[in-house]
């Protein structure tokens, strides 16, 4: 395992909505999520990971829609040579921060469906988790680590 990156040595990669990033070397992953869902892959072994960030519950052939954009997030890691039982998991967002209709917040919480259930027939370990509520949070992944951070508007917690 590699040593722990000097914070001015860390490449940076800021993701969007319908984004995909896995990389080897070491980089900080950040996206801001509110109804959107960010899954962070981690392997424990090779100790490298990615995130993406989807906003849609609904089947679809793209980045933006969750089953798909879990899918492809997995097979880039596999890929790379990750192999699936040293796979973990963190899923993030699904929340309803605008807490305006019923709509809202039924896409935050399929969105967050999608993550456990896509992961779960991909019998990838879900190791942390923070969904639902009605702040928004910035999430940052160490792809290195598997340390997640995210910042909500009340405080900060780690998954």
């Amino acid at each position: 395992m590699a040593p722990p990156p000097v914070a001015s040595e860390v490449a940076e990669e800021t993701i969007w909505a319908g984004d995909i990033f896995v990389s080897e070397k070491q980089v900080r992953i950040t996206t801001v999520l509110g109804s959107c869902v960010a899954v962070c892959l981690f392997d424990s072994l090779r100790c490298f990971g990615g995130m993406n960030h989807y906003l849609l519950p609904t089947p679809g052939a793209n980045g933006r829609h969750g089953e798909w954009s879990i899918r492809e997030l997995y097979q880039r890691m596999i890929t790379l040579g990750s192999r699936p039982r040293n796979l973990q998991a963190k899923v993030f967002g699904g929340g309803s921060p605008l807490a305006l209709a019923n709509d809202i917040a039924a896409v935050g919480s399929a969105n967050a469906r999608v993550a456990f259930d896509t992961l779960k027939s991909l019998r990838v370990a879900i190791t942390g988790e923070s969904v639902g509520g009605i702040a928004g949070m910035r999430l940052y992944f160490e792809n290195w680590s598997g340390l997640a951070l995210v910042r909500q508007h009340q405080g900060r917690t780690e998954a």
